[in-house]
């Protein structure tokens, strides 16, 4: 039995026997054992020690049932019930067997190994302890247990002086708010934050998923720092950013740095360089040349809107039913909804398809799917301008179907460079079909000056005003006007008129302020073209300076 032993120590693969000349190093010592037995073999002094065995080698203590101890190696072997190992007050070692190399203080333990401290427990079938510089570590797969967090892994190293683990090969994270997975990981015990260092995907209670390459988890103050393009999944929706900061209790995040927040049921985007969110609340604040791009039902035109600041959220709305049971009584139900909500403020522009338009901010309202333009809108459709103190947009799958337009309402249709039909008014209202105006209805004050074409040439223009006007469309062209209270009306011919100044008051031609395409509106070109290539989407060709304001002539 005895040399079975001393043979299995020759051959450990962890940690083979030092040389014999080890005179300068302390020697394990003997406190405690029921039976001692000494042998001299050609290989080396042994002693044998049975029963209620206590070792001591710097300052750590080892329990046994048996042991076998090499003097000139010092080295030994340990076994029986179970082997403890005891360092100051605070580590304790158990495992089934033991070899323990003095001179190099290291502890190799097999069968049910544990390591605990007071912040944590280690389970493995083999563990590895430096007795100097107090790490364990383990080969062979292991289980890491601090409070309610539990960790897994292949191959897993504990730093006690620092609290520190650092884990490898199938690392899970488990707690009772997430699950993480990663190939690597590095975890605090005393603070329990997890670190990344490698690709590393969370899974939390509420399904939400989170992808991140580095950055840290704080997982007793909920916090959590994500780099290296990280992702956070939710819902339908996710924002990915160069770094996203991360509040788990109140649900808040801030993404810096080339920022995509995506909700695919809204078939909305907003791309941007600071983005903030809340989840309780599904608010989305970007600053940075943020950009808005929301995709019709149809997917025919996508709505492109950039402003200084853009804000979406949903606002909680409280409707009652009415409901009557068996009896014949009568009770109420309440049912709480939400809405969205969308703000862009400051230097607003939009585009889509053939409608753009500029404003100091926007509004715009789920509820009625209206979006209002305020402090100095413009608005074009093609050729025509439309301007007002305010503008409402009143939209139906995402498309434009009616426009009220407030207080010193004007509404201009380009017809060739210096020909321009022209309405006025305190209020008006346009309706839209299949992208082209209808009818507009003019309230209060209205003026009206239109150019009656005959064979491809202006024979004059009708100037009129009336207390109520309204113009009739067919393919974009006038048809029939028609006024109502007090109306007066002057036709003047060509010969007799100067198309450059026959003006209605307040006229102005903003032609130069349209946003001809979409690069009018894009504040951070590279930010989109880069989404569109990663995302294996068309990438729209800016065109040429001269091309862009190439004004449209009918």
């Amino acid at each position: 039995m005895l040399m079975t032993m001393i043979s299995f120590a020759q051959k450990s693969q962890y940690f083979p026997p030092p040389p014999k000349d080890t005179s300068h190093k302390k020697k394990i010592e003997i406190v405690k054992t029921d039976s001692l037995l000494f042998r001299t073999q050609e290989l080396g002094k042994y002693r044998k020690l049975i029963g209620h065995v206590v070792l001591k080698h710097a300052d750590g203590l080892m329990y046994c049932d048996s042991a076998i101890i090499d003097i000139d190696a010092n080295y030994m072997t340990a076994y029986g019930k179970q082997v403890h190992i005891v360092k100051g007050d605070s580590i304790d070692i158990w495992g089934d067997f033991l070899e323990y190399f003095g001179d190099q203080k290291l502890a190799r333990l097999t069968g049910m190994c544990s390591l605990r401290d007071k912040t944590m427990i280690l389970t493995t079938p083999e563990l590895n302890y430096h007795m100097d510089t107090d790490v364990g570590n383990y080969m062979s797969g292991g289980r890491l247990v601090n409070k309610e967090t539990v960790i897994t892994s292949a191959i897993g190293y504990y730093y006690h002086q620092s609290s520190d683990a650092v884990f490898y090969g199938d690392v899970v994270l488990k707690d009772p708010n997430r699950t993480i997975y990663a190939d690597s990981l590095r975890y605090n015990t005393d603070k329990e934050i997890a670190y990344f260092i490698t690709k590393t995907k969370i899974i939390d209670k509420d399904s939400n998923i989170i992808e991140t390459n580095s950055g840290y988890y704080d997982t007793k103050k909920e916090k959590a720092f994500f780099g290296d393009n990280a992702i956070i999944h939710k819902d339908d929706s996710y924002v990915k950013a160069t770094s996203i900061d991360y509040d788990n209790d109140t649900k808040q995040a801030v993404a810096q740095g080339n920022v995509v927040y995506s909700d695919s049921s809204e078939r909305t985007t907003i791309l941007s360089n600071y983005i903030y969110s809340n989840e309780d609340s599904s608010t989305v604040k970007a600053f940075k040349d943020p950009l808005m791009m929301s995709v019709s039902e149809d997917e025919k035109d996508t709505l492109y809107l950039s402003a200084d600041t853009l804000l979406t959220f949903k606002l909680p709305v409280t409707t009652w039913t009415i409901a009557t049971d068996s009896t014949g009584k009568m009770d109420s139900i309440e049912k709480t909804d939400s809405i969205k909500i969308v703000k862009a403020y400051y230097h607003m522009k939009l585009i889509q398809g053939e409608v753009s338009a500029t404003a100091d901010s926007l509004f715009y309202s789920e509820k009625d799917s209206t979006f209002k333009l305020y402090n100095n809108p413009i608005m074009w459709m093609d050729s025509t301008q439309i301007t007002g103190d305010s503008i409402y947009l009143y939209t139906k799958n995402k498309e434009i179907n009616k426009i009220d337009i407030f207080n010193n309402a004007f509404i201009v249709n380009m017809q060739d460079s210096t020909i321009f039909n022209q309405t006025k008014g305190k209020f008006m209202q346009a309706f839209i079909e299949d992208k082209k105006m209808t009818k507009v209805d003019v309230d209060g004050n209205a003026e009206s000056i239109y150019y009656i074409k005959d064979d491809d040439a202006y024979t004059g223009a009708n100037k009129s005003t009336s207390g109520y006007i309204t113009v009739s469309f067919e393919e974009g062209d006038v048809n029939r006007i028609k006024l109502t209270g007090t109306p007066e009306a002057e036709f003047t011919p060509m010969k007799k008129l100067n198309p450059e100044t026959f003006r209605l008051e307040g006229f102005v031609w903003h032609w130069d302020k349209k946003p001809m395409t979409i690069y009018d509106v894009i504040r951070d070109r590279n930010q989109f073209e880069r989404y569109m290539l990663e995302n294996k989407k068309v990438v729209v060709k800016e065109p040429k300076p001269e091309e862009k304001r190439e004004e449209k002539v009918k």
